[in-house]
C-alpha cells in the first residue's frame, strides 16, 4: 500500500523542475524521493560510538612527516591571511573569513599553538584534537570553528606545496572538474517587484541554471516588506521556473511550525526544489516536524557546529539536504564527514558558503572531491578585493558552471608583494 501511495505522489511531481541530484552524477532523485530514503532510528548505532571519525588526507603522497613549525596570522586592508610553514621551509597560505576581525585572539592564542609541532599529514586528527585539548570544546561555535577552518585551509595549501597535489586530491581525489552553481540572493529590504528584478539580473549575470532567494524576515516571521514572501514565491516561479531549479531560504524565520508548513506548501505548489532553514536553526524537533509534514526537501545546517547534531538530523529525517558551512563548521574535513553521513542515507550534502574570504574557492574544493554534493553549489561571487591568481586551470564561469580548483594546495597564489605589506597579528 505504501509503495503505491509513494509512486502515486512521485508521479504527481513536476520532475523537470524539481529534480535534485544526490551526488552530481547521472542518477536523479525527486524531492519526494529524497524524503523517502531517510527512515533510520534516533538511537546512536554502536559502530558510530566506537568507530573513529572519517579520515580523508591521502598520506601516500608524503614520504616523510611534515612538521608544522609556525602558524601565523596577517591582516591587510580588511583581509586576513594565514601562513603555515613547515620545518623544511615550505609554506602554505590561505585567506580567512572576514569575521576573523572578531575571532583573531582565539586563532593566535588557542588554534595556532595547537597546530605548531604537529605533523600536517595528521590533519584529520589535528582538527579533532584542537577541539578537545584544554577544554576548548567549551568554545564551540563560529568564533572557534572559523579560526580552525582557516588554519586547515593553510595546512592543505602547505601539503599541496610539498606534494604538488591539489587539495581535492589530498582529500580523497578529484571526482569532477566542472561545478554547476546556484546563485544566492539577499534582497529582503526590497519590495517583490524590485527583488525579482535583482534576482533575474543575478541569474543572467552567470547564466545560472539554479537560484535561491530569501523568504521571511531572518530570525523573525514578519517580512521587512509586508506581503513580500508570498508574492515573490509565485513571481519567481513564473519568471524563472521554466529556466532554473528554484530554492528558497527562510533563514530561521518561522517559530510557528504550522506557518512554516504553510509556506512550505506554497513552495511545493510552485515547484521549488528545497526549503532552507524554515525554523530557528537550533529548533531541531520543530524543523523535523516541518520536514515530516512536507514533500519538499528541507535544507539545514548553515549555523550548526556540532557533528552529533548533524548526525541526528540526517538520520532522523529532520533534513534532506545537509548544509554545513565550510567556514562556520570548521573546514573541509568536518564538512566532508557530514557528506559521508548524508551519503549513507542516500542524501546530498550541499554546503553553505559564507560571503567572506574566498568562499567560492573552498566550495569548489569540496564539490570537486565530495561524492554527493548535490546538483548545484552555492555561489555569491568571486572576491577580487586582493590580488590572487590560479595556479592550475584558470577559474571560469560559463553557463552557470565553474571550473574546479586544480592547482597545488588550495589552487591559488596570493601576490607576494601584497603579502609583504600585511601586518602580522601577534598573540595577546
Amino acid at each position: 500500500m505504501y509503495g503505491f501511495i509513494f509512486l502515486q505522489k512521485l508521479n504527481s511531481l513536476n520532475m523537470d523542475r524539481r529534480t535534485f541530484l544526490a551526488g552530481g552524477t547521472a542518477s536523479a532523485l525527486s524531492p519526494l524521493a529524497l524524503k523517502a530514503v531517510n527512515t533510520s532510528s534516533s538511537h546512536p548505532r554502536e559502530e558510530d560510538i566506537t568507530a573513529p571519525p572519517a579520515r580523508f588526507i591521502q598520506q601516500r603522497y608524503f614520504r616523510q612527516p611534515v612538521i608544522i613549525e609556525s602558524m601565523d596570522l596577517f591582516h591587510h586592508d580588511g583581509s586576513w591571511f594565514v601562513r603555515a610553514r613547515s620545518k623544511d621551509g615550505a609554506e602554505g597560505w590561505a585567506i580567512a573569513h572576514n569575521n576573523m576581525r572578531n575571532y583573531y585572539p582565539i586563532f593566535t592564542n588557542i588554534i595556532a599553538p595547537n597546530f605548531v609541532g604537529r605533523d600536517a599529514r595528521e590533519l584529520d586528527q589535528l582538527v579533532d584534537d584542537v577541539y578537545l585539548v584544554d577544554a576548548n570544546y567549551k568554545l564551540q561555535g563560529q568564533p572557534f570553528w572559523v579560526p580552525v577552518a582557516s588554519a586547515e585551509f593553510a595546512v592543505l595549501d602547505l601539503l599541496g606545496a610539498i606534494s604538488g597535489k591539489a587539495a581535492g586530491d589530498i582529500l580523497g581525489g578529484i571526482r569532477r572538474r566542472e561545478i554547476p552553481l546556484y546563485i544566492a540572493n539577499n534582497h529582503r529590504n526590497h519590495d517583490p517587484e524590485d527583488s525579482l528584478r535583482r534576482i533575474v539580473a543575478s541569474v543572467d549575470k552567470i547564466d545560472a541554471q539554479a537560484v535561491k532567494f530569501k523568504l521571511g524576515g531572518r530570525m523573525k516571521v514578519v517580512d521587512q516588506i509586508p506581503g513580500r514572501t508570498k508574492a515573490l514565491i509565485s513571481m519567481v516561479a513564473e519568471a524563472l521556473g521554466s529556466r532554473c531549479t528554484l530554492y528558497a531560504d527562510a533563514n530561521s524565520s518561522y517559530v510557528d511550525v504550522d506557518y512554516a508548513i504553510h509556506i512550505g506548501k506554497l513552495l511545493e505548489k510552485h515547484g521549488f526544489a528545497f526549503y532552507e532553514e524554515p525554523c530557528p536553526f537550533d529548533y531541531l524537533e520543530e524543523t523535523k516536524r516541518v520536514a515530516d509534514a512536507l514533500d519538499i526537501p528541507i535544507a539545514w545546517g548553515e549555523q550548526e557546529s556540532s557533528q552529533w547534531r548533524f548526525q541526528w538530523m540526517i538520520r532522523n529525517g529532520g533534513v534532506q539536504v545537509a548544509q554545513p558551512d565550510i567556514f562556520y563548521f570548521g573546514g573541509l574535513i568536518r564538512s566532508l564527514r557530514v557528506a559521508k553521513w548524508a551519503e549513507q542515507q542516500g542524501l546530498p550534502a550541499t554546503p553553505h558558503i559564507s560571503g567572506g574570504g574566498l568562499g567560492f574557492l573552498y566550495m569548489g574544493i569540496y564539490a570537486c572531491c565530495c561524492p554527493n554534493p548535490g546538483a548545484f553549489q552555492e555561489y555569491k561571487g568571486i572576491n577580487r578585493h586582493f590580488p590572487w591568481e590560479s595556479t592550475g586551470q584558470p577559474f571560469s564561469i560559463k553557463n552557470g558552471v565553474m571550473t574546479a580548483p586544480t592547482g597545488p594546495g588550495i589552487g591559488v597564489r596570493f601576490d607576494p608583494d601584497y603579502l609583504k605589506s600585511a601586518k602580522q597579528v601577534s598573540a595577546l
